[in-house]
């Protein structure tokens, strides 16, 4: 077998087992709910984050996962649907990881991303559920900050874990630390 053809055999397995995890994460780890559309379940964006340092696939798979793991545990569509469009911030994030940008500005730009697509998703379902006039306020605040600084944190235990997984070359994009753009 050639070395291309371990390697991508190594994405492939390590994009199953981030795509198992992200199906498991939401049925197992703790969780905060506010209906009708938030929630925040510790660990859930890890396997994503880690997917867009490994490619397009494994994030298109990893937020797959995601949004049918949280279809199982908490049978939401809402909060399925947000959990799908992980994979628009994990696709702008892969591009960037892959152009060596500086790592706090991919945490930054794929946080806004991500919480904006997650607010999105709350202002597409006001026709579908009721609820008071102060949702658009709660849509904002609370799905919008809470996402971002849920998306900081879970960002924060990816980086624990980079390092030794890139010199165990499960990983392969080294992390900019220095410069916005290697």
């Amino acid at each position: 077998m050639s070395r291309e053809n371990r390697m991508d055999m190594k994405k492939v397995t390590v994009s199953a087992l981030l795509t198992a995890m992200a199906i498991i994460i939401p049925n197992y780890m703790p969780k905060l709910v506010l209906e009708p559309i938030f929630s925040a379940t510790f660990a859930a964006h890890v396997p994503g984050i880690v997917a867009l340092f490994l490619g397009p696939a494994a994030v298109i798979g990893t937020a797959i996962g995601s949004a049918l793991g949280f279809f199982m545990s908490l049978a939401n569509p809402w909060v399925s649907a947000r959990a799908l469009l992980h994979l628009v911030f994990g696709l702008v994030g892969y591009y960037m990881a892959k152009e060596r940008y500086n790592i706090f500005l991919l945490l930054l730009v794929t946080g806004i991303i991500h919480a904006a697509s997650e607010m999105l998703v709350g202002l597409v379902s006001l026709p579908f559920i009721a609820a008071p006039p102060s949702i658009v306020n709660y849509i904002l605040v609370t799905v919008g900050l809470g996402t971002f600084i849920h998306h900081c944190i879970d960002f924060a235990i990816v980086l624990l874990i980079y390092t030794p997984l890139y010199k165990a070359k499960v990983l392969p994009i080294p992390l900019n630390y220095n410069s916005l753009k290697k």
